[in-house]
């Protein structure tokens, strides 16, 4: 199961490695812009490292691009959160017992909190 902050930096980074390579920058040239070294850029567009907004404003005024258009709402995180839940392993189990959501929930974060420490 995806959580919040995952989905919403990868989103981001995605968005910025697409509007990058729009405008032909490689991550050395933008991250010396920006003051952070490529791995940063590389780290940032594939969501692994969570840039402060300071760093986040820099690469969008690099990129020319307002902070707005590559920020995700929160309602297309949320949409790719629940279509990962809908392929839960669990989902046969949930069904076939009739849980109600609250109880899948609860059992989808009690397996991420084993699966996050691993």
């Amino acid at each position: 199961m995806l959580n919040f902050n995952s989905v919403l930096y990868k989103i981001l980074g995605n968005r910025i490695k697409n509007r990058r390579e729009d405008l032909k920058i490689n991550q050395t040239d933008l991250g010396e812009k920006v003051g952070i070294g490529r791995s940063s850029i590389t780290n940032i567009e594939n969501g692994r490292q969570k840039p402060p907004l300071s760093i986040i404003y820099k690469i969008c005024r690099e990129l020319d691009i307002d902070v707005h258009t590559i920020l995700p709402t929160y309602g297309e995180v949320e949409e790719i959160i629940n279509s990962d839940n809908d392929k839960s392993s669990l989902k046969p189990y949930y069904e076939k017992y009739g849980l109600d959501e609250n109880l899948q929930r609860e059992i989808d974060n009690l397996f991420n909190k084993n699966t996050d420490a691993i």
